[in-house]
């Protein structure tokens, strides 16, 4: 079995150098220089390639950490405008309505930052069911909100007794375990989609690093290829040339047959040839083209 795949190799060996040694050797040339370059355009390709890949999830993670901070400032308003309607049952005076005032104020915004974030996710479904979501804490958060301006104003009309008070802290408290439940549960999703993104980026990072690697043994490769193509067509056929040059001084024939090969360098062995043999150029000959 090994010796069976080693004569295999040596004849797919012998077949291509016969193939080669029919290229001429102007192609040959271009052949053993540009070899070298396909490693460097590859791997230059896939750093282009990881390149855009990765400011698409940096962006990606960018944008999922300012989902995450936007949830948590809704959150914060929530709690700020529940604080202030509070003070205001508990005292009756007016400056502990600011917290409120500004969160009503806030609201908006931080809703309008959320759906902005929420309609860039790439991908149709997690935009979609992203924006679903978001709905329904837009929903909870103006009802706390509708809720707290009702019951500010009984206090402002003079109302709301300790009798009232209670049922508003039950049903406010509930709204605000729906409004924490729902942001938390999207700020899960955001922090598992980010370990998802960040994932991803290692991975490129690590087929970068192995791209690299691969493109730096290629062109190795690649350049030990070329010096052998060289090596057993130009070199091999100069060092056939300067034998037949040699043998032609020292006044003895010449040791091979007139080359077939039509380029630069044969046209130059059917040269010293014809010189051996005592006649002139044919005018074909000093016609031919160079391939």
């Amino acid at each position: 079995m090994p010796g069976t795949f080693r004569s295999a190799t040596t004849r797919a060996v012998q077949a291509g150098l016969g193939l080669w040694n029919r290229i001429p050797v102007r192609t040959q040339g271009r052949i053993t220089v540009g070899l070298p370059l396909v490693a460097v355009v590859v791997s230059a390709c896939l750093a282009l390639t990881g390149n855009l890949q990765r400011v698409d999830i940096e962006t990606d993670i960018q944008r999922k950490f300012e989902m995450t901070a936007a949830l948590s400032e809704l959150t914060t308003v929530m709690v700020d405008a529940e604080t202030g309607v509070r003070g205001y049952q508990l005292t009756r005076q007016v400056e502990f309505l600011q917290p409120f005032d500004q969160a009503t104020a806030e609201l908006p915004g931080v809703l309008t930052r959320l759906t902005e974030l929420a309609s860039a996710e790439p991908g149709e479904k997690p935009r979609v069911d992203k924006l679903r979501r978001l709905d329904g804490l837009r929903e909870l958060a103006e009802r706390q909100l509708a809720d707290l301006d009702r019951q500010r104003s009984v206090v402002a009309a003079g109302g709301d007794t300790d009798a009232e008070i209670r049922p508003d802290l039950t049903h406010g408290k509930g709204l605000m375990d729906d409004i924490r439940a729902a942001v938390g549960g999207m700020q899960d999703d955001e922090r598992r989609l980010l370990d998802d993104r960040i994932a991803e980026i290692n991975a490129i990072r690590v087929r970068d690093y192995v791209s690299v690697a691969v493109a730096l043994v290629a062109a190795l490769l690649m350049r030990f290829l070329a010096w052998y193509l060289h090596r057993n067509g130009i070199l091999r056929r100069v060092d056939r040339l300067t034998d037949t040059v040699r043998v032609l001084r020292a006044g003895g024939p010449v040791p091979a047959p007139p080359p077939a090969k039509r380029d630069t360098l044969g046209e130059l062995e059917r040269e010293i040839h014809l010189l051996d043999v005592g006649e002139p150029a044919s005018g074909e000959d000093r016609r031919r083209n160079v391939s």
